[in-house]
């Protein structure tokens, strides 16, 4: 099944416009993640304003999801994926939109410190991403389920499900170690990743936090109509962006064309000038061979040719800068 997108109802939608067309590739619309169940105290924080955490609440880029003691926990569908939030943790929602021109969604979670479960239900689309960040891990995956943790400057990735590609932060140039079910790493600043295998109790305590809820019936209803909603979006974007492109091509042909009539006037005129100023000398030549029959003829057709020479270097002039 096609996933769904949770996004913004009518007017929520927030386009990152491109300024040229090599940058619509870039261009975006952004989605929206929703609460599903919470437990405890746990707030949604945007612009340094906290919100306490209810079933329904719309979680959107930019926004910080922190639970609040050891008891505490949310849960959030983005789509058919979910999150679950452990207590004592903080989450920044990096990234969480869709891409106009292919349709490729982007998902971004960054774990300031303590532990998320990811649930990463269908394996994504080709160009599709989603990935977690800590202060020392990266972990991309596909179809996959795992939990990050992030406790006093060590990382720590372990996959219940699926295959996780983890990377060092601290170590940029060393390749990333792909760690598959029941299965472990820690990462630590300036070491090397090991694997290691799942104990039995790091099992059961990731079976146990894989059991996220089934999406409440009127939040995934709700969710259905965003969806309609985010796909009339973008197709709505995509031909206004196709407009502005023939748009600009039909005027650029158009400056092409005025161009050209402007530059042929422009030689036309010369050419016309030219051939006046080149009749008028001979005229006037011919005038000074006529005055000099009466008198000295030789001095008369000097006087002429002198006046024909005089007048070649401005036509061949002009005649050079058509």
């Amino acid at each position: 099944m096609k996933r769904i997108l949770a996004v913004a109802v009518a007017g929520a939608f927030v386009f990152a416009m491109a300024g040229c067309s090599k940058d619509k590739a870039k261009e975006k619309v952004e989605r929206e993640g929703v609460v599903n169940f919470v437990v405890g105290d746990v707030f949604l924080v945007k612009d340094g304003k906290e919100e306490k955490a209810k079933v329904e609440d719309a979680v959107k880029q930019g926004m910080k999801i922190k639970s609040v003691g050891e008891n505490s926990s949310v849960e959030i569908y983005f789509g058919e994926n979910a999150i679950k939030v452990t207590g004592s943790t903080v989450v920044e929602v990096k990234s969480l939109a869709t891409y106009v021109a292919n349709n490729n969604e982007e998902t971004s979670l960054y774990i300031e410190k303590g532990q998320m479960f990811s649930k990463i239900s269908t394996k994504l689309a080709k160009g599709d991403s989603f990935d977690v960040k800590s202060p020392t891990t990266t972990a991309g995956v596909r179809g996959t389920e795992f939990l990050l943790t992030e406790e006093d400057g060590k990382g720590n990735v372990a996959v219940a499900d699926g295959a996780v590609e983890v990377k060092n932060n601290t170590k940029p140039d060393d390749k990333a170690l792909v760690v598959n079910k029941d299965e472990e790493v820690d990462v630590e600043k300036g070491k090397g990743m090991v694997k290691k295998q799942l104990s039995d109790d790091k099992k059961r305590k990731m079976k146990i936090l894989s059991e996220i809820r089934e999406m409440k019936k009127e939040i995934w209803e709700k969710m259905r109509k965003q969806r309609e909603e985010i796909k009339k979006a973008v197709e709505d974007q995509r031909e206004a962006n196709k407009k502005l492109i023939e748009d600009q091509k039909s005027g650029d042909k158009q400056r092409v064309q005025d161009q050209k009539d402007s530059d042929k006037k422009m030689i036309g005129d010369i050419k016309d000038s030219t051939k006046a100023e080149a009749d008028k000398a001979t005229g006037d030549a011919k005038a000074k061979m006529e005055e000099s029959k009466g008198g000295d003829t030789k001095a008369g057709s000097d006087a002429a040719k002198s006046m024909m020479d005089a007048m070649k270097p401005k036509i061949e002039k002009k005649l050079g800068n058509q």
